[in-house]
């Protein structure tokens, strides 16, 4: 019986965050742009993890000495966001010193309020102080890309990985 209760209440909460990306997904189409504003975070939580942060936040510029990313994710109950943290965990890694990730529970009332603050709507990331880049695909056609949404529906892993490298002067 707590298994099926168990179920149920994954069930109902899927539900609510596929409602509230679907909400987010109509919000952009209808001619609105993705903010880019940073608000600074003073608090101290448990529900928040940090890899590998700076000392100090940077400013968004074309190219950058470090890399910031605040990943808002469901952290406690979520699979499609182990791939983004695999992902990025890599990016950490191969870039050491020069890209961090602060991963933030959105499915926490802090992080709820935080993804608010930062105009988010759907799990995504913010680079840089913004969410929205321009990048050249494959066969040099410029195209924005937008880091919001689950992986592989509005940006892809090369997207992250184009968008790192630029931001590097790579």
């Amino acid at each position: 019986m707590r298994l099926v209760k168990k179920r149920f209440l994954n069930l109902i909460t899927l539900g609510i965050l596929l409602a509230v990306c679907i909400f987010g997904a109509l919000y952009f189409s209808n001619g609105q742009e993705p903010t880019s504003s940073i608000k600074e975070d003073t608090s101290s939580s448990k529900n928040i993890q940090t890899v590998n942060e700076p000392k100090a936040e940077q400013e968004p510029s074309a190219l950058a000495e470090k890399v910031t990313i605040k990943a808002y994710l469901n952290l406690g109950d979520c699979e499609s966001g182990k791939e983004v943290t695999d992902l990025l965990d890599g990016l950490v890694k191969e870039y050491q010193g020069r890209v961090s990730v602060e991963y933030i529970d959105f499915s926490t009332k802090e992080g709820a309020e935080r993804m608010a603050e930062d105009g988010l709507h759907c799990q995504g990331l913010v680079i840089n102080g913004k969410q929205t880049y321009t990048i050249k695909d494959s066969n040099g056609e410029q195209r924005e890309v937008t880091f919001s949404h689950p992986i592989n529906t509005q940006y892809t892993a090369d997207d992250l990985k184009t968008v790192i490298k630029l931001l590097l002067g790579e």
